[in-house]
Parts: C-alpha cells; structure tokens; sequence
C-alpha cells in the first residue's frame, strides 16, 4: 500500500522516507514562517495526504529540533485522522527567543500507525496524485469535529 499525498502548491517539498529503517515521512515548511516566544504557531507544510482507514497519522518534530532550532510542540504531537484531507500543519513553539524558519526546512516526520485492526493493509511507499478522496470531514482542521 502506497500513502497517497497532493502538493497545495506546486513547490512544495514531497514527504519521503529518508532510508529504508526510517519510522516517518520527512516532511518541511512550504514558507518562511517567524514563531514567536512561547506562542503556539502553525509551520505550514504544503501537503495533504490520504491516510488509509484503520491508520492514524502522528507528526513528531526531527529528534534534533528543539535542541538545533529550539523548538517544541506543545501538545507532545499531532494527530491527523484518515478523514481528514487538508494541509498538514506543525504546531510548534519557540522555547527562548523568536525563531524564524525559512522555506523548505525539514522540520518533522509523519509516522504512520495503525489506530485499530484492519486485516490486509500494508503501507509501501508513496505516491503523488492530482485529486485525494472526498470524506464528510474534508479539509476541516484544528477542531472542526467539535
């Protein structure tokens, strides 16, 4: 099985494993964004992705972010269910000072996970499309299912 993802803008950069060992999909900032200190901030991404029912997406920062860019995530990670078919955001916060990201910093990872059994599904790869599927949630985010 092979996840399916749409770039919101042309220049985006594709999720990718970076080896074959690799637990998540690096994913980077499609724009230069400044975060401000101890302000929860959206780092945009450019990427919508099409996660298989009976999966969970979770976005985790690089193991290296908050020490090299003094970042963290202030609920502990995202999670992106399998209806949803928006923009993958990264919440962050900046730990001591303002930090300003520029474009296209590989900023986290998607791990994909199951969240219940399904019999028969295996993730492989990826694979680039011009169209993701409807669902009811649609590109509803960050509170839209109450």
């Amino acid at each position: 099985m092979k996840i399916k993802f749409k770039k919101l803008q042309a220049d985006a950069v594709a999720p990718q494993y970076a080896n074959l060992s690799a637990a998540g999909l690096d994913l980077s900032t499609s724009k230069e964004v400044t975060i401000p200190v101890m302000t929860p901030t959206l780092l945009p991404t450019g990427i919508a992705v099409e996660i298989p029912e009976g999966y969970v997406g979770l976005l985790a920062l690089r193991s290296s972010t908050p020490i090299k860019k003094g970042l963290f995530i202030p609920n502990g990670f995202g999670v992106i269910d399998s209806d949803y078919r928006g923009e993958l955001f990264f919440q962050v916060c900046a730990l001591k000072e303002d930090i300003t990201l520029p474009a296209f910093d590989r900023i986290g990872q998607l791990v994909i996970v199951p969240a219940r059994h399904v019999a028969g599904m295996h993730i492989t790869g990826v694979e680039e499309v011009a169209e993701l599927s409807d669902t009811e949630r649609g590109a509803g985010g960050f509170g839209s299912t109450g």
